[in-house]
């Protein structure tokens, strides 16, 4: 099989042929997603390649053709290299020596068919050359493509026990790419009977894995696997509604809409702030990823597709666009006949551009309440009375009635 260059310029691109005649002939391959991807149709991101050169003569003869190098993960063999804005990473082959199942000891080799059988699954151990000839060293590889199977290279407890992160690997990978596909019985029974193992692995690293899994477009029967296995309530405790996940994905297709891995795990947990709160601490999610969660979950505001317009608006002020907007888009999921009127609420906030709130903390200074509580006490007592008038009430009426209420600091 041999990769169309017309279809992945990359593969004779100016960097690309540059990178290869630095190095000698037959040394490096393109590896992994680049060429998995290519051969799916799918759009490929990274450029990864294998070399049977160790690092330190990599680095010299890239550094020798003007090419910039960055050790960045040189205790496993790996240099990231960049030419013109396009960036390879560029690893020598490998066996490893030892595993703990989250970190492994490796050594370097120059045997290609060693290095396939430590990569995860048949698809990701395919190589191929400049001129786009691909390699399948396990000799699964190319066919498990054609058939969008997820197997692991040779017994999948072991390529397991080497690293647990697989587990979700084989999830996510079935979820972008076998969703419609039987899984493989091997693969799906090995990650059920060592799915403890998941519990050892770093916060980061399963969260990082969640989110590439929930970005795929159709990852519902999936995570309906994963939750009859019992790996989504070791995962997510939190959120196991797989039924509403399909819903979600459903109304995005209807819709049209780019998935959202945050909405659909939103929509697989429920709008509960103490369960959030919990999710997010430990998965360990970046501020934020933690404030658009914990804002929805704890929202109060009253929202439903028959209020006025007015009403509506002052909810979205209240609760935000967003929180507005992931309300309507859950809520219109699995609504049934009030998916559309839940819809138009959503467009209702996406289209809302909030209005500025006419006075500022100097103006009232300017009327001589002095900074402190009092000063936020007016200004929370003004914005209430604006948006209450549907943001109405101008300037000079919201200084007119702070006036009133500096004659009485003890009242604000």
């Amino acid at each position: 099989m041999k990769l169309d260059a017309d279809k992945n310029p990359w593969l004779d691109a100016a960097p690309t042929r540059k990178l290869f005649a630095a190095l000698p002939k037959d040394s490096a391959r393109f590896v992994g997603g680049c060429v998995r991807n290519a051969l799916l149709g799918a759009p490929v991101a990274d450029l990864d390649i294998a070399t049977t050169l160790e690092p330190a003569e990599v680095a010299k003869r890239l550094k020798q053709a003007g090419f910039a190098v960055h050790e960045t993960g040189i205790a496993h063999g790996t240099l990231t290299v960049v030419c013109a804005s396009t960036v390879f990473e560029i690893t020598t082959l490998r066996k490893d020596v030892s595993t703990d199942g989250r970190r492994a000891t490796v050594a370097f080799t120059k045997d290609w068919n060693e290095d396939a059988q430590r990569r995860d699954f048949t698809m990701n151990a395919l190589y191929a050359d400049l001129a786009g000839q691909v390699y399948d060293p396990t000799g699964q590889g190319i066919a498990d493509i054609k058939a969008r199977k997820i197997r692991f290279v040779g017994d999948a407890r072991t390529r397991i026990e080497e690293d647990y992160l697989r587990i979700l690997r084989f999830f996510r990978f079935t979820a972008w790419y076998g969703h419609d596909r039987i899984m493989d019985k091997g693969g799906l029974a090995a990650c059920r009977d060592l799915q403890s193992g998941l519990k050892t692995l770093s916060a980061e690293r399963i969260w990082s894995e969640i989110k590439k899994l929930l970005s795929a477009p159709y990852p519902f029967r999936t995570v309906n696997v994963m939750l009859v296995g019992g790996v989504l309530e070791t995962l997510l405790p939190e959120a196991s509604n797989a039924e509403g996940l399909q819903y979600l994905c459903e109304l995005e297709a209807i819709k049209s809409l780019e998935p959202d891995p945050y909405l659909r795990l939103m929509v697989m947990s429920g709008r509960d702030e103490l369960a959030t709160a919990r999710l997010c601490k430990r998965l360990k999610m970046s501020n934020k990823e933690k404030a658009r969660l914990m804002a929805w979950a704890g929202d109060q505001t009253k929202l439903t597709p028959d209020m006025p317009k007015k009403e509506s608006e002052i909810a979205f002020y209240t609760a935000g666009r967003q929180v507005a907007m992931d309300r309507a888009i859950l809520r219109a999921a699995g609504a049934g006949a009030d998916m559309n009127r839940w819809w138009h609420v959503y467009l209702q906030a996406k289209n809302w551009q909030k209005p500025d709130f006419p006075v500022a903390g100097k103006d009232l200074i300017e009327l001589g309440i002095p900074h402190g509580p009092a000063l936020g006490k007016a200004m929370r007592a003004l914005e209430a009375l604006w948006i209450k008038s549907g943001f109405n009430v101008q300037k000079p009426q919201l200084l007119t009635a702070a006036k009133m209420l500096f004659r009485n600091l003890d009242g604000l």
